[in-house]
C-alpha cells in the first residue's frame, strides 16, 4: 500500500492518511497469501509449522509484512516448550482473532482465499520439475575453493 504508516514515524496528523487495513494481496500466489489464508480459516501459525506447511523458515518476517503493509492485527503468544536436545526454547505462535476472521470473511475474503488454495494447488503439480532444476543449479555451482581454477578469485 502505497500510504501505509510507517510503524515508527512519529506523526502528529496521521489520521489524514489515507489506507486501508485488513487488505487483502493482490498476488495470489504468494508466501504471504498462503500464511493470510491459513490464518484466515482460524489455523495457529508457529515457525515448525510454517516450514511444514508453508516451506519456509521465515514465519515472522511474513507476519511482520502481513502487519506493517497489509494492516493485518495479528495476535501473538510466546511459549517454551522442551527440545529433544534437552534445551527450553521459546516459541511464538500467530493467528487472527474471531472478530478479525469474521469482519474479512465479511467483506469477502471466502473467494479469495479459496483462489489461493486453487494458485497452491497448480504450483504444487510443478514441484518435482522445480526440485529438479534446482538439483541441476546446484550441480553446475563451483566451489568457492576452486575459483582460481576457473578464473576466479581464490579465497
Amino acid at each position: 500500500m502505497k500510504n501505509a504508516p510507517d510503524h515508527e514515524a512519529a506523526e502528529s496528523a496521521n489520521t489524514q492518511r489515507k489506507y486501508k487495513t485488513n487488505a487483502l494481496p493482490k498476488r495470489i500466489n504468494t508466501l504471504t497469501a498462503g500464511m493470510l489464508a491459513a490464518l484466515l480459516e482460524g489455523q495457529k501459525i508457529t515457525g515448525m509449522e510454517a516450514v511444514f506447511k508453508q516451506s519456509t523458515t521465515r514465519a515472522a518476517a511474513v507476519i511482520h509484512y502481513l502487519t506493517h503493509k497489509y494492516g493485518w492485527q495479528i495476535e501473538r503468544e510466546d511459549f517454551a516448550t522442551g527440545t529433544k536436545d534437552g534445551r527450553v526454547a521459546w516459541v511464538s505462535a500467530y493467528w487472527l482473532t474471531a472478530q478479525a476472521r469474521e469482519a474479512a470473511f465479511n467483506a469477502g475474503a471466502r473467494a479469495w482465499i479459496d483462489d489461493v488454495k486453487a494458485a497452491a494447488a497448480k504450483r504444487r503439480m510443478r514441484a518435482d520439475a522445480v526440485k529438479t532444476k534446482a538439483t541441476r543449479l546446484n550441480a553446475m555451482r563451483i566451489d568457492p575453493r576452486q575459483r582460481d581454477l576457473f578464473g576466479g578469485a581464490a579465497w
